[in-house]
């Protein structure tokens, strides 16, 4: 059994080619950024791909900075951030949702921002004391509000759709590059020939992962400003009452999407080029296919 696998095997890994490997690469970048494109539309795994996360710190005192001239403000903040009854309240905005969780209750995530602003809304709680009425909310900043906005306004996933359809392009067109087949030589022996892919198709497909190349880079490094930009204003406006974090798991996905795209385009072009230095090489002739040549008188 182990044997046959072998022999299967390698008979098998002769046959993929260049392009294989190139759309192997590309696959794998369309699949990294389709799952950052998902981040936070569930409540399972997903819930951990976010590109912010907002949180409210509890601190026992408010923290003055020293070129700080005015606390009424800070105080103000402060103030307004305790009536959360010290629970832990935490909103993860992704590409196409948001995500809420509450000390030890699990996530919830939504496309929809009012359902979860509806949500908290109905664990608000009141307490009077004399004629002074005080109003407990689990979120009392606003942090659902804020995050919605950074999403919508803010983070713009329109360069990762182009980017997936001009790879998804480039990868169909790859997948009509001829394989190895078998032909029968003058002298009888089976021949395993390859052509070599037409020059425009090549051209194509290296023009669309180029192109993909550069939306994805810009688009991840709009990602990676505006998350980090828009956590230290939410940390220096609150005054230290909201701490903001950006999200590990979409900055890693979305650069090594970035490293896979520019993978598959510089090995197309290597390829382009090594077929064009092989042309002139062979004084202009028609070279249309590459050889190996496996005998059947072989043993």
């Amino acid at each position: 059994m182990k044997t046959t696998f072998n022999v299967s095997w390698t008979r098998f890994v002769p046959m993929i080619g260049y392009h294989h490997v190139l759309m192997m690469v590309s696959m794998s970048a369309i699949i990294l950024l389709s799952i950052l494109l998902a981040g936070c539309t569930t409540s399972d795994s997903l819930s951990n791909v976010y590109l912010l996360s907002l949180r409210y710190t509890n601190n026992s005192e408010a923290a003055t900075k020293p070129a700080q001239v005015s606390t009424m403000i800070q105080s103000a903040v402060y103030n307004v951030s305790q009536t959360n009854s010290g629970s832990t309240f935490e909103v993860r905005a992704g590409y196409m949702g948001l995500c809420i969780s509450q000390g030890d209750v699990g996530r919830v995530c939504s496309s929809n921002a009012k359902i979860l602003a509806n949500i908290v809304k109905a664990e608000k709680t009141s307490s009077a004391t004399g004629n002074l009425t005080t109003e407990s909310s689990p979120d009392p900043l606003n942090l659902i509000m804020i995050a919605e906005e950074f999403r919508t306004k803010i983070v713009f996933d329109g360069l990762l759709y182009i980017a997936i359809i001009l790879a998804f392009a480039c990868f169909i067109l790859l997948s009509t590059f001829p394989g190895w087949h078998s032909e029968t030589s003058a002298g009888g022996s089976d021949v395993e020939v390859k052509p070599f892919p037409s020059r425009v198709v090549s051209q194509v497909a290296l023009c669309l992962i180029s192109f993909s190349f550069a939306f994805v880079s810009i688009s991840v490094l709009w990602q990676h400003i505006n998350s980090s930009s828009t956590a230290s204003m939410a940390e220096t406006l609150t005054y230290g009452a909201v701490s903001g974090h950006v999200g590990t798991a979409a900055m890693v996905l979305g650069w090594f999407a970035v490293g896979l795209i520019g993978v598959a385009t510089i090995g197309l072009l290597i390829m382009i080029m090594s077929i064009s230095l092989l042309i002139r090489m062979t004084d202009g002739s028609d070279v249309s296919y590459a050889e190996y040549i496996h005998s059947d008188d072989e043993d």
